[in-house]
């Protein structure tokens, strides 16, 4: 019984440990890919607009699918 309380207590201190230090190592997207190449820097933005109501136009006028 003894050995299995310390080995308990032994996952519960690496599994501690192991959380502090990628807590420090962890960067949220737009600071890690704070490139020209990656944009990223503005999350929640749609990339079509914020006016795109989900309906495609062809060259000619027609609505796809019509």
């Amino acid at each position: 019984m003894k050995v299995f309380v310390m080995s308990v207590a032994a996952a519960v201190a690496l599994a501690v440990a192991a959380s502090f230090l990628l807590n420090e190592n962890q960067k949220f997207a737009y600071e890690a890919f704070a490139t020209s190449g990656a944009r990223v820097s503005e999350p929640g933005t749609n990339l079509v607009g914020p006016k795109w109501n989900g309906e495609t136009t062809e060259p000619s006028g027609k609505k796809h699918g019509a």
